[in-house]
């Protein structure tokens, strides 16, 4: 009887082996579809998007106040000047930026930024101006709010990143949100849920330090665009800040500011925001 059972148990199962066939063969080729779809060159580790989120906001800049000090440079399509800079941040508050000539550091001009208004001094023309911030604006064709001048010079996020709109695409050496197809290749379908939509976004995210490298946002109706690009990000301090902060901004012309920083302190003790225009400025026109 022994002998028997074992020669049963042997005896091929013409259904079962068809079933063990069907599952082999279905992971076959789901495993050689997902391998066929190769992220381009040079692109970081394939990342869940939720864990990319969860990385970029741990990267984020924390502070109080910050205290950045290095030199910069300001060009149009009309003419080019060159800084020594200093900026003082208390957070969700004000901006101050004291400027300096570069070669024997004779202040320049000072300005203090709040949420809904500005004031500014010019030091060589001994002139001033104090109002809304749209004002200012139009003068130096630099359309940035509060919040967003704040956080590009706290090298941090500009957009909302984990809006559903936007979507994690692989780049070269970065990780790409977009709320939009950067590589449509021709195809039309789908196309349509970008109609009337008047903010093109993206943001690339290093995928060493989750801080964003370039962040780049385009208004096709209007004709304004700008470009915000960290440079050489490394610790400093407490923060993860870029050496060099690149701003292009396009409407009518183009400006572009660089920022080369030298020195970042978070919190420090003491930190002060001196503002007081002379009574001798006149009133800038």
């Amino acid at each position: 009887m022994p002998p028997l059972l074992l020669t049963k148990r042997l005896i091929p199962n013409p259904s079962l082996n068809k079933s063990l066939y069907i599952l082999l063969f279905s992971a076959l080729f789901f495993s050689a579809c997902k391998s066929s779809k190769k992220l381009p060159e040079g692109a970081p580790a394939a990342i869940k998007p939720k864990q990319l989120q969860e990385q970029i906001a741990n990267a984020e800049n924390q502070f109080n106040t910050l205290h950045i000090v290095g030199t910069g440079n300001y060009s149009n399509d009309k003419d080019a000047q060159s800084f020594r800079l200093e900026i003082r941040i208390l957070h969700d508050s004000l901006i101050w930026v004291d400027i300096a000539d570069p070669l024997i550091g004779i202040k320049v001009a000072r300005a203090i930024v709040y949420k809904d208004s500005v004031a500014f001094m010019n030091r060589l023309e001994k002139e001033y101006f104090t109002g809304n911030i749209g004002a200012l604006q139009q003068r130096f064709k630099l359309d940035f709010g509060f919040e967003t001048l704040q956080a590009i010079l706290s090298a941090n996020t500009l957009f909302n990143l984990d809006n559903k709109e936007f979507e994690l695409f692989y780049k070269p050496g970065a990780y790409l949100l977009s709320d939009f197809n950067p590589d449509p290749r021709g195809e039309q379908e789908g196309m349509e849920k970008y109609f009337g939509k008047d903010k093109f976004r993206q943001a690339y995210i290093d995928p060493a330090t989750y801080k964003p490298a370039m962040q780049v946002q385009k208004e096709p109706t209007s004709g304004k665009s700008y470009s915000v690009e960290n440079k050489d990000i490394k610790a400093m301090g407490s923060v993860r800040y870029p050496e060099t902060i690149a701003l292009s901004y396009t409407q009518n012309e183009t400006t572009k500011v660089r920022i080369d920083v030298r020195k970042v302190d978070v919190d420090e003790s003491g930190l002060n925001f001196p503002f007081n225009i002379p009574s001798s400025y006149a009133k800038m026109r």
